[in-house]
């Protein structure tokens, strides 16, 4: 006997109801206008930032004739930077893009866990509660104890009294000491919920909703190409150079250390650094008016020359380096640009948050090594290494930070930056190289076959004395004394090795043998007239 259609339609509408209603949500979800996420594929990390591509295919929406396509993008990204392009020139192109800001509703477990957290809430209440109930036991007892009459016809009373007492702090104690412990661990559990839930519905859950428009023959599916830029991730250049003097070389590491703070990990994405980030203004400069006028002068102290203080800098200690982190063995290819060059190291899979160290270089480079002494200033002799690479194999190196090395030895961390084939490094005082000064004169004379003028004698030794095993150079600066009146007469006096005279200094070179010292003197005579007063600029 056949069942009646009517009946067979009746009984399959209550089975069918619940799976359409899945059925359509899946459908909704689907073709729905909410835009979708996608994982970059490239990203190229500038030392400020980071810029994100991405790829999307994504399928047409149509509305009174209107064609478009949405996707999203973190909101932590700076949406005037955002381009998106179709990755074919055939269909459809790009009419207009709009940018929307997207807040996104909490998850689905966003729910139970509220419930959960309530639930534990209420747990510890509980416990609070009965803690206190206990602390007030004691309390009262406690009190009781003290107000309680000493007499001989209760004393016994008192006693048993005293002793039930006794077992119920006692108890209460315990009780208060169970219930604490029991909420450490609910609170435990509170922290790892909240967590949970601050991560689902936090404001770091809002994005960029970009709506696509279109022209065109209508095409199923669109794809296209987005890149834009975010301030949470970039690299930094970190170094690391050892000096190694008796092989005229020095060992040269350089590290890029990124960091990617996105909040989307990504997985096997093609990363580039660049050394800088081209800086395009789109109007021009404005002119500045051309006033000429007089001035009121200002007394100011004198300065030192901007040549003494870019070498003192470079003696300067500086704040600490990252620690070292294991590199690719290959180094990656440089692609010179017109105003900065960019570094391919490849695809890598990076978790939102790791901070990663990557090698680009590994340098071998000759170097002349001289000791700097400046017998006037510091009784020490500072080892520098004038930088003499192939003309061919050089690169410029951007500022970062780097450990400098002697003989693997550690001496200090400062700036360091590679601009100059010729740069000149320092790596600290040497112990091994000690330099003496004596003064040998130092007086004026106002009498004798210069009767009628004043004048004044200087006259020094200096001592530099080389325990090392091996032959140094040596670099000896002082200033030259500048005459700024024609009336004030200048006498020099130089030993057997003359110094050379440049930008107001005095240089002499020579080298020392192993053990071995050198010794050299100078000194220097002014004459005056007697009516004149003479400032010696602390000599």
């Amino acid at each position: 006997m056949k069942t009646p259609s009517r009946f067979r339609f009746s009984c399959f509408i209550p089975c069918f109801i619940p799976g359409f209603i899945l059925l359509f949500t899946a459908l909704l979800m689907v073709f729905s206008p909410a835009p979708v996420f996608a994982n970059p594929v490239a990203v190229t990390l500038y030392p400020n930032d980071g810029k994100i591509i991405e790829q999307f295919t994504l399928p047409l929406q149509t509305d009174n004739g209107q064609h478009s396509v949405q996707f999203a993008i973190p909101i932590h990204a700076a949406k005037d930077t955002l381009a998106v392009n179709t990755l074919s020139d055939r269909g459809m192109r790009i009419t207009s893009v709009t940018v929307e800001e997207q807040v996104m509703p909490p998850a689905p477990e966003a729910d139970a866990l509220k419930s959960q957290l309530k639930e534990l809430k209420q747990k510890k209440s509980e416990q609070e509660t009965r803690i206190k109930a206990n602390s007030a036991f004691i309390d009262f007892w406690m009190t009781r104890a003290k107000t309680q009459p000493e007499t001989a016809e209760n004393a016994e009373s008192a006693e048993n009294l005293g002793n039930a007492v006794k077992k119920g702090i006692t108890s209460a104690y315990d009780d208060i000491y169970i219930r604490n412990q029991t909420i450490e661990d609910l609170d435990k559990e509170i922290r790892e919920i909240e967590k949970k839930l601050s991560a689902l519905t936090g404001a770091a859950k809002n994005r960029w909703q970009v709506t696509v428009f279109l022209a065109g023959e209508p095409q199923p599916a669109i794809d296209l190409t987005a890149s834009y830029h975010m301030a949470n991730c970039g690299w930094r250049p970190t170094y690391t150079i050892n000096a190694r003097p008796a092989e005229s070389a020095l060992d040269l590491n350089w590290y890029a250390e990124t960091f990617q703070n996105t909040g989307t990990d990504w997985s096997r994405v093609d990363i580039t650094i660049a050394t800088a980030r081209p800086m395009v203004r789109p109007d021009p400069p404005a002119l500045r008016d051309w006033i000429i006028q007089p001035v009121t002068h200002i007394a100011r102290s004198q300065a030192k020359s901007a040549r003494l203080m870019a070498e003192e800098s470079m003696m300067a200690m500086a704040p600490k380096m990252g620690a070292d982190a294991a590199g690719p063995p290959s180094e990656p290819a440089r692609e010179a640009g017109f105003s900065f060059d960019t570094y391919a190291l490849g695809s890598h899979s990076v978790k939102s948050g790791d901070t990663r160290r990557f090698t680009i270089r590994e340098m071998n480079i000759k170097a002349d090594f001289t000791y700097l002494i400046r017998p006037q200033a510091a009784p020490q002799a500072f080892l520098s290494a004038r930088l003499n690479p192939e003309k061919d194999t050089f690169i410029p190196l951007p500022n970062g930070q780097a450990a400098f090395l002697l003989d693997s030895a550690f001496i200090a961390n400062r700036y360091f930056s590679m601009h100059d084939p010729e740069e000149n490094l320092f790596f600290g005082s040497d112990p091994q190289v000690a330099v003496t000064l004596t003064t040998l004169e130092k007086k004026s004379n106002e009498t004798g076959l210069l009767f009628g003028k004043k004048r004044y004698d200087w006259g020094w030794k200096i001592v530099v004395d080389n325990f090392k095993t091996h032959n140094i150079d040596v670099r000896m600066e002082d200033a030259a004394p500048q005459i700024r009146d024609e009336r004030i007469k200048l006498t020099e006096s130089f030993d057997a090795i003359q110094p050379e005279k440049e930008d107001h200094l005095l240089k002499w070179k020579f080298s020392i043998a192993p053990g071995k010292k050198q010794a050299l003197e100078y000194g220097f005579s002014v004459a005056y007239p007697d009516d004149m007063d003479v400032s010696f600029g602390g000599r």
